[in-house]
């Protein structure tokens, strides 16, 4: 990498710090990752953990340094011959030496009280050390006794022109710190346990600095350009790896993708897709939508508005976070039951996809206990289940770019409402793997019946709105316990914040309406038999009967009009043909419905 100076990680800083007062260190997290390094004065690079610990030490004074990790046992860094080894009892050959868990518990009893000059052993893998922390084997028990023991019997003596204090160190690289027996660890003072973190702003930005001169195009770019195409990396990258900036960089190069849509780099990365696909969606499929969707979704004209709105800035790309990881667009559909909610959901699917049924849905009722956020996410490690992962993640991961619908969200428990604030404001979540799943493509649609009832004095359900209400009138009623409820009832308003002004409230299924949803399913139902052979017709005043049935209680909306053509059409046609022993091709007329304990209809035979 380029010329410059470079702050250390904290993780170096806290262990150079502690060098003199510990004799041994557990460095735990993100070890296999890059690790930005000063090789030289105003040189820097990335390198692995494993080589940028052997040059910090050697530079804090450290004469001495070793490496161990069970597969194939100690290798001598400095020096790099055999002197070093052979001092530990060892039998090295050209700088390594074979060695198993037996032979490291004996050469830490070298290591710590030897002479010389202070000394270093590192001990990578130390997790593959032992298969279960709580229950050691005699070898594995015997090592870590042997450790303790010398890391209170270890002392630190003078070396150096200065004369510092040094310990001969015992370095073990983990992934977590629980991967080592609790009783050598926890409430040890003589051990300093130091978390690696992901790398922050800063070292993003030291190494990404150097990776754009590499990009295609970058080299005759302008230095304006070339910083706002940093900045961008820099923002889109939160979360992850040097590794990974390496990786997308890398793709970058085989995929001739320039510096200055390096963003499309990092979504392949990211979820894997080759191209934007929103940018490929039809500009004039979306400007032509209103109708589409307005032909399924009736008398809902401002949740269609709102809706497409949304839609429209999730193609276009306006008002994305620069990070470009929050979801492509959420919206929070609340109203009464049965008036499109879901259908708008469906209807929204059916226009970016071409198909309804491709959006991943949830039914939040199934979700109400405590634990059952691991259904969506997966399993911790050692659970029940930990290899299938979460139906969430897993979904994503398979179909990033995707309608995510969440019916009834009320219905979750909180704890699993707190996992949408990670995908609402970071657009990632991470599943029970440790995986992190990536939501920047997906549109995200809540639905929820909030605010049409309220709880009474005695626990009953009360309305809060009613038909005869204005709009107006339920949509602020609606809003008010929509905001009471998840910041008083959930103390969450943060969920609330995250989501914004995308709360559409739909209205009741009112008079004219409910007469063009009848029209609409009795027609598509008459087609729908005509399409299995049967060619029926209904009279005015069979129909005029059947919309006074079916339209008598608008409570349940569209679908408590859909439950009544049900009960006094579909039903009794499909009783009244099969009774006839209708064969195909025939045709009837439906001259009256009569009503009883269950509807029949009074059907006449057609040339």
């Amino acid at each position: 990498m380029g010329a410059g100076t470079v702050e250390k990680a904290r993780w170096l800083r806290d262990l150079l710090r502690f060098l003199p007062l510990r004799s041994q260190f557990v460095l735990s997290g993100n070890t296999k990752d890059l690790q930005i390094h000063e090789a030289a004065p105003g040189q820097i690079t990335s390198v692995s953990l494993t080589r940028a610990l052997p040059d910090a030490l050697r530079d804090a004074g450290y004469g001495r340094i070793a490496s161990f990790e069970l597969l194939n046992g100690f290798r001598a860094l400095e020096p790099s011959d055999d002197s070093f080894l052979t001092h530990l009892g060892l039998s090295p050959a050209n700088g390594t030496a074979a060695g198993g868990i037996d032979l490291l518990a004996s050469t830490l009893e070298r290591h710590v009280p030897s002479d010389g000059p202070p000394s270093a052993l590192i001990i990578d893998f130390a997790s593959r050390l032992i298969t279960r922390s709580e229950a050691l084997s005699p070898a594995e028990h015997q090592l870590f006794s042997r450790a303790l023991i010398l890391s209170h019997s270890a002392r630190a003596r003078p070396a150096g022109d200065r004369r510092q204090p040094f310990f001969n160190t015992v370095i073990w690289i983990v992934d977590k710190e629980g991967d080592l027996p609790d009783w050598f660890l926890i409430g040890n003072p003589r051990i300093r346990h130091i978390p690696i973190g992901r790398p922050d702003h800063l070292a993003r930005r030291t190494m990404i600095s150097s990776l754009m001169r590499g990009l295609p195009g970058a080299q005759n770019a302008a230095p304006a350009d070339l910083e706002k195409s940093t900045n961008g990396f820099v923002d889109e990258t939160e979360g992850l790896l040097l590794l990974d900036l390496s990786a997308i960089a890398q793709l970058s190069r085989s995929e001739n993708v320039s510096f200055d849509r390096i963003s499309d780099a990092v979504r392949r990365f990211k979820v894997g897709v080759t191209e934007d696909p929103w940018r490929k969606i039809s500009h004039d499929k979306i400007s032509s939508a209103d109708e589409f969707v307005r032909r399924r979704v009736k008398g809902q004209a401002h949740a269609v508005t709102h809706m497409l709105d949304i839609v429209k800035r999730a193609v276009t790309g306006i008002g994305q976070s620069p990070r470009g990881g929050r979801p492509r667009g959420v919206a929070f559909l609340a109203g009464p039951t049965g008036v499109g909610k879901t259908e708008l959901a469906k209807t929204i699917t059916s226009l970016l996809f071409g198909d309804d049924s491709a959006y991943i849905r949830f039914d939040m009722s199934e979700f109400s206990a405590e634990h059952s956020d691991q259904r969506l996410i997966g399993a911790p490690p050692g659970y029940v289940g930990y290899d299938v992962g979460g139906e969430l993640t897993n979904a994503i991961r398979e179909k990033p770019f995707s309608v995510v619908l969440f019916d009834e969200i009320e219905k979750a428990h909180p704890r699993i409402l707190d996992k949408f604030l990670q995908i609402l404001d970071d657009g990632v979540l991470t599943s029970g793997r440790g995986d992190r799943v990536y939501f920047s493509e997906a549109f995200i649609v809540f639905t929820s019946n909030l605010g049409i009832y309220t709880p009474g004095p005695t626990g009953e359900r009360i309305a809060n709105v009613t038909p005869e209400e204005t709009f107006d009138a339920v949509k602020r009623k609606v809003r008010a316990e929509i905001e009471k409820h998840f910041k008083q009832v959930l103390n969450r308003p943060e969920i609330l914040n995250r989501i914004g002004e995308n709360v559409i409230v739909f209205d009741f299924i009112r008079g004219d309406v409910a007469n063009e949803i009848f029209d609409q399913m009795v027609d598509n139902l008459l087609n729908d038999v005509k399409s299995l052979g049967y060619d029926v017709t209904l009279s005015e005043q069979a129909r005029a009967t059947l919309r006074g049935l079916c339209l008598a209680d608008l409570s349940n909306g569209g679908r408590g009009i859909r439950n009544q053509v049900e009960a006094h059409l579909i039903n009794p046609l499909s009783r009244g043909l099969f009774d006839s022993g209708a064969a195909a091709g025939s045709r009837f007329r439906v001259l009256e419905v009569q009503t009883g304990a269950s509807s029949t209809l009074r059907l006449e035979s057609e040339p």
